[in-house]
């Protein structure tokens, strides 16, 4: 059994909490789908917690709202949502958390932000084959839907969301060699 100390459990609370905050974030669309910030926060979150604790993280998150929290976008919330239109994308997260996090341990920036971008179209993938199952539409009018609206919005932020959370990284690393050496 895998146990976790008290910093790595409060940084999976702090940003399964800071997906909810990101998640409120929204615009709703006549589609069903609103514009979110979710997969910034999830990218965000995955770079700087890495694999496993960045997709806990997540998991968390999407266990919180299944049970009834409002933590989704527009505060939605239930079993419903994550087997409804937009539930995809929210299991997508999942897997984004894990892409993400794999190529956040990389030293080279290129594969990060490469890792940023598959786990993007992962969630992309998973997003818009439940949203054609869901609706029974084809899958050219779920992207239509689920992804035309959104990609150049999640192309930038993607790029944003890297450039961020490199950074914190750094002041992260920064401050602990400063608190090392005192």
């Amino acid at each position: 059994m895998n146990k976790y100390n008290i910093k790595e459990l409060t940084m999976i609370g702090l940003c399964a909490a800071l997906m909810a905050v990101f998640s409120q974030i929204s615009i709703p669309l006549p589609s069903g789908v609103p514009i979110t910030l979710q997969p910034f926060a999830v990218i965000l979150i995955s770079i700087l917690l890495e694999e496993k604790l960045g997709s806990l993280s997540i998991l968390t998150f999407i266990l919180i709202g299944t049970i009834g929290l409002p933590v989704f976008a527009n505060f939605q919330s239930g079993f419903s949502a994550i087997l409804g239109p937009t539930g995809g994308f929210l299991s997508g997260f999942l897997i984004m958390a894990f892409i993400v996090g794999i190529f956040s341990k990389s030293k080279n920036k290129k594969l990060i932000f490469t890792g940023a971008y598959l786990g993007l179209i992962a969630d992309y993938v998973v997003g818009v084959l439940q949203l054609a199952l869901v609706l029974n539409m084809s899958i050219s009018e779920a992207l239509v839907i689920g992804c035309y609206p959104y990609i150049i919005k999640d192309l930038i932020l993607t790029a944003v969301a890297v450039i961020i959370a490199l950074k914190i990284k750094l002041l992260i690393k920064r401050e602990l060699t400063k608190v090392i050496k005192a």
